[in-house]
């Protein structure tokens, strides 16, 4: 993915003049009203800028922010549950997790790829939720029922940072390609039957982010979930004892977003 600059703030239009005006009115004839709506217009804005922070139109496109933190556009989702979810929001800001796509009627890899997630989720006991998630992006626009269903059978629903999620068609192939899931041909791309079969982690805060097989031995799957923290701030888990090298040392001075080398001669 690309790294673009931070977008200004969005001016003062019209709008935003005529609100002012009304706000000014308000506050000399209902303060304690105000002061409840003040919060809520400020919450907006807040949100308003989350949405949209002008990302780039292309499919999967994202934006750093000045403090180093990626933000993608905020799609409306659902989960397991018929809860409404956004995105950027509520699944990624902040948030360290493991992510796959796959859905609940498929007759491939999904099954597998489920059962060893939750392997990997079991290794990793109390850290799930807290402060790990495990994300499920459905490609088939499933519904709470089925989704919920299909949690279920595996054993899933309930349990601790576990979220089963659908959206329309083209907020989930903007996120898989955000992940670094897509294809250029766009027959290929959207074909159920050849969908990725890998697991993608990341840790938003630093932005960091790794990817493996999510076939693969759920023991290295756990693994490279903790090697996503810094070393300084990585979850103690019984079942993973002796996995790292001992007394790990932060690097002094170490950040996410290094500025980048002069051009030219380096």
């Amino acid at each position: 993915m690309s790294t673009i600059s931070p977008t200004p703030e969005r001016p003062i239009d019209a709008r935003d003049q005529a609100l002012s005006r009304r706000t000014t009115l308000a506050n000399a004839i209902l303060p304690g009203v105000l002061l409840l709506l003040g919060g809520c217009a400020g919450a907006v804005r807040r949100a308003a800028r989350r949405d949209d922070p002008d990302i780039p139109a292309r499919r999967g496109a994202s934006v750093v922010r000045a403090d180093g933190t990626r933000c993608f556009r905020n799609h409306r989702l659902v989960d397991q549950d018929g809860h409404i979810v956004r995105f950027q929001e509520d699944l990624v800001e902040g948030r360290v997790f493991a992510a796959t796509f796959q859905y609940a009627k498929c007759n491939g890899i999904c099954r597998n790829m489920t059962e060893k997630m939750r392997a990997a989720s079991e290794l990793l006991g109390d850290a799930m939720d807290h402060p790990i998630q495990f994300y499920m992006f459905s490609l088939a626009e499933d519904s709470p029922a089925d989704m919920k269903a299909y949690m279920q059978a595996h054993g899933l629903h309930g349990k601790p940072g576990w979220r089963f999620l659908s959206g329309s068609r083209e907020a989930i192939t903007d996120i898989r390609w955000a992940f670094g899931f897509g294809e250029p041909d766009e027959d290929l791309d959207q074909n159920l039957a050849a969908h990725t079969g890998m697991v993608r982690y990341c840790h938003h805060p630093t932005d960091k982010w790794a990817a493996c097989p999510a076939l693969g031995d759920p023991r290295s799957i756990a693994l490279l979930m903790l090697r996503c923290f810094p070393c300084d701030e990585r979850p103690e888990i019984d079942a993973l004892k002796g996995a790292f090298a001992q007394g790990g040392t932060p690097i002094p001075g170490y950040r996410a977003h290094p500025p980048a080398l002069p051009r030219g001669d380096a």
